[in-house]
């Protein structure tokens, strides 16, 4: 067999073989284009991948006793009675010394079968069905374009170019963003040493009035803070990535009875992962986090007199952030040189496996659930009735761990805000909020002489943690909202699989992986202003031994003997505006978050023509079990991940017959409450 032909048909990662027996795979065992010319059923019609497609006897047994058929015309009869005068001389043999290819059939099949066609064409497989799937005629009608626009850039998924699109894409987008943020910390670096003291490593940028001295610091921590919160959701991103499972780890845990995440940035599949990509993981994480709180350490202030302001540069804090960025520039170019790892990064990935490679584990559950995987109730030898539906909103998507671990996000770090906030103000006399960024003697805490710069630095830069926290938890919140609505809009119409990395046929894919780049824009400009604010409401503050004397006269003898005392101030007017931003974004959860949660999910119609609840929506979050449960398809339904797929019954429920729901690229009908499917 031609190499290039077998490097077309392959689908899923190399790696995956299960160990189990399993049915022929569909992407290795039934190839869509055979060779020589002949159809893996019969040589008596040169095979194309739309013509196995089209093969659909046997997928319905009507009701009605009336024979189910979608598309048949006088064509397919004539081709029928042409192949019967031919058979006996094979296709295969007359087609290769003709010097035609597979492709070349193909096209040729295509263009008979759909060009001459000028009619919608419906499937008259609802009636049957006694059931109501959405109409999707039009995508089938001659006038549609069935150029597969994806096409041409699935073959070219080679060299450099597969580097740039899909999880890929966005990790090569993270890399070069923390090359310039890499590139801009060594510059500084080195300008901040040839300033610098030579004892502490320090340097002065600015030295003059204190207002423009503190103008100046609030522009350097609006870069900081962009620079901190765009590493920090790069490495969220490759967190995703990397905490996605292969397939192979999916099915071992499948045999062992444990399910994994799919789709969102997952610490519960560490212990399911190669320990290699849970540390490169880790260091990842750290590093940003650890980031969060050094940047924001290395501008701080100093007054020597009322009128005099520094602005300084620690020297060695700067160091660290540079080197904390060079450990995490090594470890996204490790990720990119794994060219072997093939993530089910997206919902679509997940699909597009299980599709391929039904999984034997969830065989015959159809309508499993993540709550019957929590109580072992991974298989059944009884069908399961389908329930009387509700309408599901998208708050029931997310677990309740998740949404406790967001809440308790959320107080620990609006909590301590206003706790500082009622003592500052309880402590200022006279009632008036300090400025954003200016030590004053009533917010002002002296540090013992012998803490460093640096460490005063970082202690000021702490609370910058608890941002962090929130902002992953609350990214995490969301991005089950989204897993929930793009898989539940499966079960509303036929939509075209959206994957991480090689498209093929119909399917698209997407620098994000689950939640939308507007949602994610908009997270980062809101805790980019928290990080702002934060930095100006608690801040480190190096003050000259008269200046410490009048702010705290109570200072002990040592801050007198002492050149420079370290303080940490606070603003309560900066403080007054985090509470106020904390609780607007309280109010934007209760309108985002829990008013996006108080959102219906897409209805998908029911057998009786109503319309309610959908069956595929999330429960509790995501599920690799029940995920896999629902991508059982049909026999002779072909190579569905490559086109439009919907979900719903292929085998209806008549009588003491169990049906069946599963993905089908040929259309599927409508559940029926009360009965029973397997």
């Amino acid at each position: 067999m031609p190499q290039h032909l077998i490097s077309d048909r392959i689908q899923e990662e190399t790696e995956y073989t299960s160990s189990r027996s399993r049915l022929p795979s569909r992407g290795t065992l039934t190839p869509s284009m055979g060779w020589p010319f002949h159809h893996r059923n019969t040589s008596e019609v040169p095979s194309s991948t739309w013509s196995s497609h089209m093969n659909l006897s046997g997928l319905f047994r009507p009701t009605n006793g009336q024979r189910r058929s979608f598309f048949h015309s006088h064509a397919a009869n004539q081709d029928d009675a042409i192949s019967i005068a031919r058979s006996i001389v094979p296709d295969y043999i007359v087609n290769f010394l003709r010097g035609e290819t597979p492709e070349t059939l193909a096209r040729k099949k295509e263009s008979q079968q759909w060009g001459r066609r000028g009619i919608e064409i419906i499937p008259n497989h609802r009636d049957t069905l006694a059931s109501c799937p959405v109409e999707f005629g039009h995508y089938y009608s001659s006038t549609t374009d069935l150029t597969d626009p994806n096409e041409h850039s699935s073959r070219s998924q080679n060299g450099l170019r597969r580097h740039f699109t899909g999880w890929r894409g966005g990790v090569v987008f993270n890399t070069v963003l923390t090359f310039i943020i890499l590139v801009a910390g060594i510059v500084c670096l080195i300008l901040a040493f040839t300033k610098s003291k030579a004892q502490s490593g320090e340097s002065s940028i600015y030295s003059g009035d204190c207002t423009k001295a503190h103008n100046l610091n609030i522009g350097l921590h609006v870069v900081i803070n962009v620079f901190t919160v765009v590493l920090l959701a790069g490495a969220n991103y490759v967190f995703h990535v990397l905490s996605s499972p292969t397939r192979r780890e999916v099915t071992t845990a499948h045999e062992k009875r444990r399910w994994l995440d799919i789709g969102i940035p997952s610490l519960r599949n560490f212990a399911h992962i190669s320990s290699f990509r849970a540390t490169l993981t880790i260091i990842i994480m750290l590093a940003a986090v650890a980031n969060q709180v050094i940047y924001n350490a290395v501008i701080f202030t100093s007054q020597s007199t009322q009128e005099t302001c520094s602005v300084n540069v620690s020297g060695s804090m700067l160091g660290v952030a540079a080197l904390l960025n060079l450990v995490t520039f090594l470890s996204l170019t490790v990720v990119l040189t794994r060219s072997s790892f093939k993530p089910l990064a997206t919902l679509g990935d997940a699909i597009r496996s299980f599709l391929e490679n039904p999984d034997e584990t969830t065989t015959g559950v159809c309508l499993l659930s993540k709550d019957d995987v929590r109580q072992g109730r991974w298989e059944s030898t009884k069908a399961k009735y389908f329930p009387q539906p509700t309408d599901h909103h998208w708050i029931q998507s997310p677990s309740l761990a998740r949404w406790a671990v967001t809440i308790l996000s959320w107080l620990a770090a609006s909590v301590p805000t206003a706790v500082a906030l009622a003592l500052m103000i309880r402590a200022n006399n006279d009632n008036s909020l300090t400025p954003f960024g200016t030590a004053t003697a009533n917010a002002t805490f002296l540090l013992p002489s012998s803490f460093t710069a640096p460490q005063m630095a970082i202690i000021a830069s702490l609370p910058q943690l608890l941002l962090a926290i929130l902002y992953l938890t609350i990214n995490s919140l969301l991005t089950t909202y989204f897993l929930s609505q793009e898989i539940a809009l499966f079960a509303v119409g036929p939509r075209a699989l959206r994957v991480s990395s090689n498209p093929s046929g119909r399917q698209s894919t997407s620098l994000y992986l689950t939640l939308p780049r507007p949602v994610s824009w908009m997270l980062l400009a809101v805790f980019a202003a928290l990080g702002l604010v934060l930095s100006q409401a608690v801040f480190p503050a190096a003050l000259d031994a008269a200046t410490a004397t009048a702010f705290a006269p109570s200072s002990s003898p040592d801050h007198a003997a002492s050149a420079v005392v370290p303080a940490i101030a606070f603003s309560t007017q900066a403080l007054l505006t985090l509470i106020v931003i904390l609780i607007v974004i309280l109010v934007a959860l209760l309108i985002a978050v829990l008013g996006l949660g108080l959102r219906l999910t897409p209805a998908a119609r029911l057998a009786d023509g109503t319309a309610k609840g959908n069956p595929i929506a999330l429960q509790g979050g995501s599920c690799s079990a029940a995920l896999s449960a629902k991508c059982h398809p049909a026999a002779g339904e072909g190579e569905i991940w490559l086109g439009r797929a919907t979900w719903g019954v292929v085998q209806p429920a008549t009588g003491v017959r169990v049906g069946r729901c599963a993905f089908s690229g040929e259309g599927a009908g409508c559940v029926d409450v009360g009965r029973s499917y397997a």
